[in-house]
């Protein structure tokens, strides 16, 4: 049966944007948000002011800003990922990959846009509002998973002693973020941070200092 000529065919306005959109809108603003104001001071309501959206578009895809966070830190950390897949996958052998993983992840603290990013993920605000114990897993499983890859071939190829990839992966992950953090009391700049984990990691792996 056809409809009537008075029967709406759509209920209510479109939809200006696709899922995808919307949530990178929403978390591209979120960024902008915080880099002004702080993760603190951010409202659900500056979010949408920023990306120009209705707080029923953001409720679609986030319960809450600290949902949003979690969401924003996995995207991060998965690009962080990637880009330290990149350059493990084009070292011309396990050990240079084991160094390269090492040097990459350094840029997240140390490259100014990233660490500007960790800073701002890490304040007492953001860190009191999440990620979650899963969350944190995640995002340490993805940073850490071409360092195993890499641990492994090398200890199958006999270069490098790493019977347990994914524990020493994790020990090194830990070593370099603590490390950075403070030795001391100050954290530590570049240099010192990488003297510091590679007088500690080399040896355990039976590579030279």
């Amino acid at each position: 049966m056809s409809k009537s000529p008075e029967s709406p065919s759509v209920v209510g306005r479109p939809r200006r944007f696709d899922d995808e959109t919307e949530r990178k809108l929403l978390i591209d603003a979120a960024i902008r948000v915080m880099e002004r104001n702080g993760y603190a001071a951010m409202s659900v309501g500056d979010v949408l002011n920023e990306a120009g959206l209705s707080t029923r578009a953001f409720y679609r895809h986030f319960e809450s800003k600290e949902a949003l966070l979690e969401t924003f830190m996995l995207r991060e950390t998965e690009s962080v990922s990637r880009s330290l897949r990149r350059v493990v996958d084009a070292a011309p052998g396990p050990r240079a990959a084991v160094e390269a993983w090492l040097e990459r992840f350094l840029d997240v603290f140390y490259e100014p846009r990233r660490a500007q990013r960790v800073a701002l993920l890490s304040s007492a605000a953001a860190r009191a509002s999440g990620p979650s114990a899963a969350m944190i897993s995640e995002m340490r499983r993805l940073t850490c998973l071409p360092l195993v890859e890499a641990l492994r071939a090398g200890h199958e190829a006999g270069v490098l002693y790493s019977p347990h990839p994914e524990a020493d992966a994790y020990s090194i992950h830990s070593l370099v973020v603590s490390s950075r953090d403070g030795l001391g009391v100050e954290a530590a700049d570049r240099a010192t941070t990488r003297a510091h984990v590679v007088r500690f990691a080399w040896p355990a792996l039976g590579l030279e200092t």
